[in-house]
């Protein structure tokens, strides 16, 4: 940090320093407020404050640098400050039990767009039958602990991988197609599955399947109460702890993935498969790896749907929960890890909010994501511009130097 004469630090470079970590608690108390609180006054205030923020840092290019540069440099320091207010907050919430089960399926809704950002961001394929696999990772998962008493941990694992053999079976007939081709065959796999989740007797039909055991850890079962410091919390919060981990598993897995080689011929797919493919690009290969991953976290994000609910039916599963998860990837920015976590967090929380509307709550979501398109069609945070081997580059050009000169 750089030090004027009279030995006080820099203002300007302190301010910078500071701008980031205060901006995060700001926009923490905002979700808060939103969240814990049924007032409306307070909800409104907390929308204005927000839009405002968002706008200052869009339209305000002095600020949208400083907090870059702030990220960049306080990175693992912004990381650690959200996870443990991640961690903490629901601590508040001991006698708001369900505001921490909105929580929970926000969570669940992260994994999901995850998956569907792999598909729809990564590699640009048109998946409006997404909740299909999200169906089969719940309905597995809930056949195997309910008829066969296995544990929910591997009938986890194996929701994910039953479910991404089905993404890998509807991936292969979808090869030969483009555009709205693909969407179409998508669309039909979401119906069939929906048709035979109703008919099929070992699926309970349109019953569903119910008393699906809640996860054990060591014999303890996350639907017993817990106590903190001699405190009784109520059984959601074990769950949103399980679903925190899993989370923030996936989130990493998708970033390795995003910065892998995976990922960037996943995106050379995207923007012109012609073009992958003449550079070597086996373009199938990584489609169905797109549709099979995806897949793999819906399924994750089903099983844990599925033992937390404790009870599913098709309605769960239908074409109203695919274009919501996709409305949480386009709102939040396609191909961009953060930003889609936030639009599956908001399309989450929106619909319990506007609950008091009763069934015009729908109708106030959807106008939240038509005001997006209008006004932000990249989604909240837009997709970025990948920069290669810049250390690479940075060194040869300045060993390049040192021969000419």
């Amino acid at each position: 940090m750089s030090h004027s004469n009279t030995g006080i630090p820099n203002s300007n470079a302190f301010i910078n320093r500071i701008i980031t970590p205060f901006l995060l608690f700001v926009v923490v108390a905002i979700v808060y407020a939103i969240v814990a609180y049924e007032s409306v006054v307070v909800t409104l205030l907390s929308l204005v404050i927000g839009a405002s923020l968002f706008v200052g840092y869009s339209k305000i290019p002095g600020l949208k640098e400083i907090i870059k540069e702030s990220i960049r440099k306080d990175k693992i320091i912004l990381l650690v400050t959200g996870l443990v207010l991640a961690i903490a907050i629901p601590l508040t919430l001991r006698s708001q039990p369900y505001i921490i089960h909105i929580l929970v399926i926000a969570e669940i809704s992260i994994i999901l767009a995850l998956g569907l950002n792999f598909q729809v961001g990564s590699t640009g394929i048109p998946n409006l039958g997404y909740a299909a696999f999200y169906g089969v990772g719940a309905y597995a998962s809930a056949l195997l602990s309910t008829r066969l008493g296995i544990s929910f941990w591997i009938s986890l694992l194996a929701a994910g991988f039953i479910a991404a053999l089905f993404g890998w079976l509807v991936g292969l007939p979808t090869l030969k197609t483009r555009s709205y081709h693909m969407a179409l065959v998508s669309i039909a796999f979401g119906l069939v599955t929906y048709i035979m989740l109703n008919n099929l007797a070992f699926t309970g039909g349109p019953n569903g399947i119910k008393n699906i055991p809640a996860p054990e850890i060591f014999g303890w079962s996350l639907f017993s109460s817990i106590k903190i410091f001699g405190n009784a919390y109520p059984v959601q919060l074990n769950f949103y702890y399980l679903v925190l981990f899993i989370t923030l598993l996936m989130v990493v897995v998708s970033h390795f993935v995003y910065n892998s080689k995976i990922g960037l011929f996943w995106n050379a797919v995207r923007e012109d498969e012609i073009a992958a493919k003449c550079s070597g690009i086996n373009a199938s290969a990584l489609k169905l790896l797109s549709f099979s991953m995806g897949a793999f976290l819906a399924g994750i994000a089903g099983a844990l749907y599925a033992h937390y609910v404790g009870y599913i039916s098709p309605e769960n599963f239908n074409m109203n929960t695919s274009l919501q998860v996709l409305g949480m990837v386009i709102m939040g920015g396609m191909d961009n890890i953060f930003g889609v976590s936030i639009g599956a967090f908001i399309l989450s929380v929106a619909p319990e909010k506007f609950r008091a509307l009763a069934d015009f709550r729908m109708l106030a979501t959807g106008l939240i994501i038509l005001l997006m398109l209008m006004f932000r069609p990249s989604g909240i945070i837009k997709q970025q511009i990948r920069i290669y081997a810049t250390k690479y580059f940075s060194s040869k050009k300045s060993s390049n130097g040192d021969t000419n000169g």
